[in-house]
């Protein structure tokens, strides 16, 4: 087994809005950056009132990087210009290589908007080398029976991308994502590969890190970049998202919902969107 693994920081994400809708970003703060290839985290979480529907990210656009998002309770509708329309439910996941550029919207699905509940989930933005940014984009539902389950007693860890304990997750990355529910009383390590950074975000529940850190909903650790174990105790049930990747050591620049490399580049997206290269989504 790998050294127990240092902790870098343990933050609590500050709360944003984004138009009616309002939510945790764990980062970038102005004192927490990117992590490795990760650039943006966006944490939701509201009990839905029977009718209410209000949550809705009007059509916009996307280049040089993937949104991914991972559904924990309730269910979202996804519409883009490549013509897909699907609906992702609870512990699935949503995840779009955007590439040289699509337009997407996403919405509360009606029939669980209609009935009500937990809508809880995270955005990623995970950042695309540069050799990749203009390949074609894609999207990518993936079930629930689809997902690789790493489990033990106490523990549901669903690995979506990269590898761990020799399994691979569905998705062709080699960025590690995984959604994980812990009961109360679990006990094990999560290890993380060398060179990699690495940061798991709580999003419900209390945990004890390395028997001394003890970590609650809405907060993110970052880890101390090396090949490291952390042993976890679960003092009350709880959800988590476990990231890992290496950094791409590149130039980045971004621009709203535009991830490039250079400034030139970001302006050709912008000038790509309007001359409708992206393609067409309305309403």
């Amino acid at each position: 087994m790998s050294s127990i693994s240092k902790i870098a920081n343990i933050r609590t994400a500050p709360e944003v809005s984004m138009g009616n809708i309002k939510l945790r970003q764990a980062f970038p703060t102005s004192i927490t950056g990117q992590i490795g290839p990760f650039i943006l985290l966006h944490h939701f979480n509201e009990n839905i009132e029977p009718g209410d529907d209000r949550f809705y990210v009007a059509p916009h656009p996307h280049r040089g990087f993937s949104p991914v998002t991972f559904i924990y309770d309730g269910a979202v509708e996804h519409n883009d210009s490549l013509g897909n329309q699907e609906v992702i439910h609870a512990n699935e996941v949503q995840w779009i290589s955007a590439g040289r550029g699509l337009i997407h919207s996403e919405k509360i699905d009606r029939e669980f908007a209609n009935k009500g509940g937990k809508y809880q989930g995270i955005q990623l933005w995970i950042n695309t080398p540069a050799k990749n940014k203009m390949d074609p984009p894609y999207y990518l539902p993936v079930r629930s029976h689809q997902i690789t389950m790493i489990n033990k007693p106490g523990m549901e860890f669903r690995l979506i991308s990269g590898t761990c304990k020799g399994q691979k997750g569905p998705v062709r990355s080699e960025y590690l994502t995984a959604m994980v529910n812990l009961s109360k009383g679990f006990k094990g390590h999560f290890e993380f590969i060398e060179k990699n950074h690495s940061a798991i975000y709580i999003l419900e529940g209390k945990i004890r890190l390395n028997e001394t850190e003890l970590v609650e909903s809405n907060q993110l650790v970052e880890l101390v970049s090396a090949n490291h174990s952390l042993y976890t105790e679960c003092l009350v049930d709880a959800k988590l998202l476990l990231i890992s990747g290496e950094a791409i050591n590149e130039p980045m620049v971004t621009h709203g919902p535009f991830v490039m490399n250079h400034q030139t580049e970001i302006l050709q997206a912008m000038k790509d969107y309007q001359d409708g290269k992206m393609g067409f989504l309305y309403g």
